[in-house]
């Protein structure tokens, strides 16, 4: 008898997950001020969606 097995296919857009470790990451590399928390978040989602969900 044939296993059956599910393709899974990975979302092409990064998770929130993903974009909040990021913009996370770009803060501290910033030196952790804050006020910029929108542009940190845009910033890592446009890296993730160009860099890393190919």
């Amino acid at each position: 008898m044939k296993s059956k097995t599910m393709n899974t296919v990975k979302s092409p857009e990064p998770s929130e997950e993903d974009i909040r470790l990021m913009a996370y990451y770009l803060w501290e590399e910033k030196g952790s001020n804050n006020g910029a928390d929108i542009e940190d978040w845009i910033a890592a989602e446009t890296y993730l969606e160009k860099n890393v969900m190919l």
